[in-house]
């Protein structure tokens, strides 16, 4: 199944706040991303039919090896988009608005090279 960016989106949301809480439900999920819990129950069933995350009994989410791996790599390239933004003078808010755009766009390769790139700046 191929991810929208939306998609990438909530699975990034959840990576950030099972980092931060431990677990996550969809209305934390709803009140991180600002969007509405219908949003996100259809994301959910989404995302779950995609086989990128689980809910248990208890109604948590729980990211499945995939979704983990795709919600890690997004959340790299936001991460590094973010900070090569600011970094280069641009104001967070929009820095942090901006990377999330990138973030899905750029191809595996190109991200690759950026990073190598940065990386030997900073030696």
């Amino acid at each position: 199944m191929k991810l929208h960016a939306s998609g990438e989106d909530y699975l990034e949301s959840v990576l950030v706040l099972q980092k931060k809480l431990g677990m996550v439900r969809s209305v934390d999920v709803a009140r991180h991303m600002g969007v509405s819990k219908p949003s996100v129950c259809v994301a959910v069933n989404t995302l779950k039919d995609g086989g990128f995350l689980t809910m248990d009994e208890n109604h948590f989410l729980h990211l499945t090896d995939i979704g983990r791996e795709v919600a890690e790599q997004i959340y790299e390239k936001h991460c590094f988009f973010t900070e090569q933004l600011i970094a280069a003078g641009v104001d967070p808010k929009v820095a942090e608005e901006d990377a999330c755009r990138i973030e899905h766009i750029i191809s595996d390769e190109s991200f690759s090279r950026l990073k190598e790139a940065a990386a030997q700046e900073q030696e």
